[in-house]
Parts: C-alpha cells; sequence; structure tokens
C-alpha cells in the first residue's frame, strides 16, 4: 500500500470513527449507578456524576476514547523531527458478581494510526528490532529512508478486573496484549505480545480532592515475524488530576516506556506534564475533553521522544448492561 493511499485510508477510518461516535452516543438511556444518558436538561449533578464516572480506570461508564500524540524528537538526525499517533480506544465495561460483591470487568482494545519520520523502505534496515534500535552511523549512511510513513499500527488489547467502587482506593488485575497489525515495519514490531496488567488508585470523593494512580502493563513477545527481535517492554501510565469542580480536573496523565531490550541508556522515556479536563454536553452527549503537554525529563541518549501535544476527544456512550 502505497504512502498516499494509506493516508486516504486513515483519514475516512478517523472520519468514520468520529461520526459514529457522535451517533452511538445519541441512543443513550441511564445506566444503573452512572447517569451518563439523561436527558440535555438534566441538572449539573447528573453531570458530575458522569465526569467522575469516566475518571476511573474500572468504572461502568462506556466511552468512545480519540486520543492523539502529537510528538516531538530529540537526538542525533531525529532532532527537530515530529511523529504523530492518532488513537481510537472504545472502553466496554460489563458487571459482574462474585464473593457477594459488585464487580466490572473493562475491555479496552486500542486501534492505531501512526505517522513517523521514516520512510517505509527503511524499515528493511530495522528488521532486527525497532526502528529507533538501528545503529546510528547506519542511520547516516541511509539518508535517503527519511522520508515519511502514515498507516495503522500495531493494535493492543488490555483487559482488567476490579470492584466497582465509585472512589477511594480501586483497584484491577487483567491481561495486555499486542498484535502485529502495522502496515509497515516502521510502524510496528512485528510480534504477538502478552503479559499482566495491574491498577492501583485513590480517586476524590469530592472537588477539592485528589485522584491519582498507576496503570501498569507489560509485554514479552511470543510469536510473529522470525526475523525481527525479542520484546520485553513496559508501560506506567501514572495519573494525578486536582478535581477543580465537579467537571473539571487538572494535571497529568503520561506514559513512562521502558524497553527492557535496549542498550543501557535508551531504556527508559519518563515524562510529566500539565494538562487540563473538562466535561461538557454536546446536545444530548457527554463529552469528556483535554488537553495536556509533557515533558520528557528521562530519555534515550540517542532518539527519543522529548516533547509532547496530547488531545483528547472522548464521548461517553449507554452501557447496554446497565
Amino acid at each position: 500500500m502505497n504512502l498516499s493511499r494509506s493516508r486516504r485510508l486513515g483519514l475516512v477510518a478517523m472520519s468514520l470513527v468520529f461520526i459514529s461516535s457522535l451517533s452511538l452516543a445519541q441512543e443513550r438511556s441511564s445506566p444503573r449507578t452512572v447517569p451518563a444518558n439523561s436527558e440535555p436538561a438534566a441538572s449539573s449533578e447528573d453531570l458530575a456524576a458522569i465526569a467522575k464516572e469516566t475518571t476511573n480506570p474500572v468504572g461502568s461508564a462506556w466511552m468512545l476514547w480519540m486520543q492523539n500524540d502529537y510528538t516531538h524528537l530529540d537526538g542525533d538526525d531525529f532532532d527537530g523531527r515530529w511523529s504523530n499517533s492518532f488513537k481510537f480506544q472504545p472502553v466496554m465495561s460489563f458487571p459482574f458478581e462474585m464473593a457477594d460483591d459488585n464487580w466490572n470487568l473493562v475491555v479496552r482494545p486500542v486501534f492505531q494510526y501512526n505517522s513517523t519520520p521514516m520512510d517505509e523502505s527503511f524499515g528493511t534496515l530495522a528488521r532486527g528490532g525497532s526502528p529507533l534500535d538501528i545503529d546510528p552511523d547506519e542511520w547516516s549512511r541511509n539518508a535517503p529512508h527519511r522520508g515519511r510513513t502514515e498507516g495503522l499500527g500495531d493494535t493492543a488489547l488490555v483487559t482488567l478486573a476490579g470492584p466497582a467502587r465509585a472512589d477511594g482506593v480501586i483497584w484491577g488485575l487483567g491481561l495486555t496484549q499486542i498484535f502485529p497489525t502495522a502496515e509497515h515495519d516502521v510502524l510496528g514490531q512485528g510480534k504477538f505480545q502478552a503479559g499482566p496488567a495491574a491498577l492501583i488508585a485513590r480517586l476524590a470523593p469530592n472537588p477539592g480532592g485528589w485522584n491519582m494512580g498507576l496503570l501498569a502493563q507489560h509485554w514479552w513477545s511470543y510469536a510473529g515475524e522470525d526475523d525481527r527481535e525479542h520484546t520485553s517492554q513496559t508501560d506506567l501510565q501514572y495519573f494525578l488530576n486536582y478535581r477543580l469542580s465537579g467537571t473539571e480536573l487538572v494535571g497529568m496523565t503520561p506514559n513512562v516506556r521502558i524497553n527492557w531490550e535496549a542498550d543501557s541508556g535508551e531504556k527508559v522515556n519518563f515524562p510529566i506534564g500539565l494538562g487540563y479536563s473538562n466535561v461538557v454536553r454536546m446536545g444530548s452527549t457527554p463529552v469528556r475533553l483535554a488537553a495536556e503537554i509533557q515533558h520528557s525529563v528521562i530519555r534515550g541518549d540517542e532518539w527519543d521522544a522529548d516533547w509532547n501535544f496530547r488531545l483528547m476527544f472522548i464521548p461517553v456512550v449507554k452501557n447496554p448492561f446497565m
């Protein structure tokens, strides 16, 4: 698939996702614990309850999570270049009972459309591992390959189960997987990967308090393309947010990445950030809007993410099981 066609398909896919999210959100009726499907005239208390539920990683809200990360790269030959990743993450929660307690099973697939500052032919030079693992001298010798590639990336699937609690200390355990669905080598890792996922958090019951927590995921490769290197990598998404009001948050939600197979000095990328988030109504649809800027205070020596600009658009839809 050539670059122009890939770009067109990606834009069409993102447009369909956006349109379908708004259409689905209009067909909602009130769930059991979250009045996410109330009428447009619903009270501000109802909207605050919806906003609170959307901050709970093992809550009952269904969401059509759309996120865009525009990332400035730093390092030899990459300095000043940009990458972009659009993610569509339908968040689906299924209630069940265990040990006379209410639980939620949250299923969250992650579909990606990526743009990277490397030509697709560069993938043949990096098939031993991640494109960013290539030797800098080899990168310099192959300067003509420094174009841009856009297309579908690898697909992830996160499943978490935890007690259904509205606030206080919450936790969840589950499985996380990555599937090699990337259109081009430079857009993915070419491996089937799986590992554990765990969540621990404390959610403030009322405005004026702090939400804080950590979602940890780790993957090992177990199958895939033979000429791509084994993977062992960790993603730690931590969040620290202050509840300004019933619907507003200020704080950060960065992702710390650790590549255990990388050379020393290239393993860790640790960002901090500052952002603002609010839940508003668009017609009868509650939507969480968020913007955040992040800076990696620890990053790879050769090249890595430096600055990241994150935007989120998250319609809340009906949970058919509530």
